[in-house]
């Protein structure tokens, strides 16, 4: 009893600074329009109170829970314009899909090859997307889940600016963040609909022991639920926030004083590698404007390597073809998260196994 009693103090004030600072920090990034803030503020308030010992025990359940809810903000973006404008440009779309990818795949294996990542964490690290699964999975195959979520919502934040740059040096606009409503009236039946699309797409997942189907599954069952049954699904922001500081949490806590000495020496080669990438999909979207007779601005902000909810914003404020730039986006998105985890896993394997055979 005398045990209960002094921990539930120490327990409460962890979660009220977690609380508190993950707010404040989400805010703070808010108000100066940087992207991916509602990962990105209690990402960093969780490293911060990890690297002080401060971060409280976070109960794993409702990480199983909230990539379900990020793959119903996905499939939002698969309604009929994503299929019409997949029919009328699909071969610059698919191939502006796997161009990306591979420029991904082929700087990570150059780092590899360079000593500057190791190899359970190289080809996760700079995949052109799908950051949370990949930053879980890579997990699964002995990466460094902590250097792949920083890696990921690092290349976020360059893109992210980059997309915006290009975007005023077209249009000579300035981006801005709409404003959100956090607390809209509830939709009851399409909250349903997002409620079942979540839980028996987990069930579902965890049945077949898939191990990217608590994204995929209620991903696709949302998608079939609009688009065959006219049943739209509802993302109140005060829940979808909720999981991406979920997600935040989850990668902030597993942060180190030792780790954090390692990103920083790895700062300049990650900078160096996303802009690459992001030079490199720049170059198919030279091609893609000229061939597929888009905007340039339309068709850069649909090449650049993610994220889907950055360059959704940048792509509106910005007068870009929206269903354009979103069906190239998620189909570069579905293909990670399809493809990601098999690719990447068997590379992984290749590599990890060569790095073996070469030690004396």
């Amino acid at each position: 009893m005398e045990k209960q009693i002094t921990h539930w103090p120490d327990s409460v004030l962890k979660w009220s600074l977690l609380l508190v600072s993950s707010v404040g920090m989400t805010l703070v990034l808010m108000a100066i329009n940087c992207p991916a803030s509602a990962f990105l503020g209690p990402m960093i308030a969780a490293i911060g109170l990890s690297l002080s010992g401060r971060t409280p025990a976070i109960p794993s359940w409702p990480m199983a829970v909230a990539p379900g809810f990020i793959g119903v903000l996905v499939a939002r973006a698969i309604t009929a314009d994503f299929f019409q404008t997949l029919g009328a440009c699909w071969p610059y779309l698919l191939g502006g899909t796997f161009w990306t990818i591979a420029v991904g795949a082929l700087l990570s294996l150059a780092l590899l090859r360079l000593g500057l990542l190791p190899s359970a964490s190289a080809f996760w690290c700079l995949s052109p997307g799908g950051a949370t699964v990949m930053v879980i999975v890579s997990g699964k195959y002995g990466g460094d889940m902590s250097l792949v979520a920083f890696t990921q919502y690092f290349r976020v934040i360059l893109v992210s600016f980059a997309a915006a740059a290009v975007s005023s040096v077209f249009l000579d606009v300035t981006v801005e963040q709409a404003q959100t409503i956090f607390f809209p009236p509830l939709e009851l039946n399409s909250l349903a609909v997002t409620l079942l699309s979540v839980f028996v797409g987990l069930a579902s997942a965890h049945l077949v022991r898939f191990s990217s189907g608590n994204f995929l599954f209620p991903m696709c069952l949302a998608a079939l639920m609009q688009n065959l049954f006219n049943l739209p699904v509802f993302l109140p922001p005060w829940l979808l926030y909720a999981c991406y500081a979920l997600v935040g949490w989850r990668i902030g806590c597993s942060f180190s004083c030792e780790l954090m000495r390692k990103i920083i020496k790895l700062i300049p080669v990650i900078f160096v590698a996303v802009l690459l990438m992001i030079i490199g999909c720049g170059l198919f979207s030279v091609f893609m404007a000229s061939g597929a007779g888009v905007e340039p601005i339309t068709a850069y902000l649909a090449a650049c390597p993610g994220g889907l909810d950055a360059v959704t914003i940048i792509a509106v404020s910005s007068g870009a073809d929206l269903s354009f730039v979103m069906v190239m986006q998620a189909m570069r998105l579905i293909a990670i998260l399809f493809c990601g985890p098999y690719i990447y896993g068997l590379l992984t394997k290749r590599f990890a196994v060569e790095k073996m055979a070469r030690k004396p």
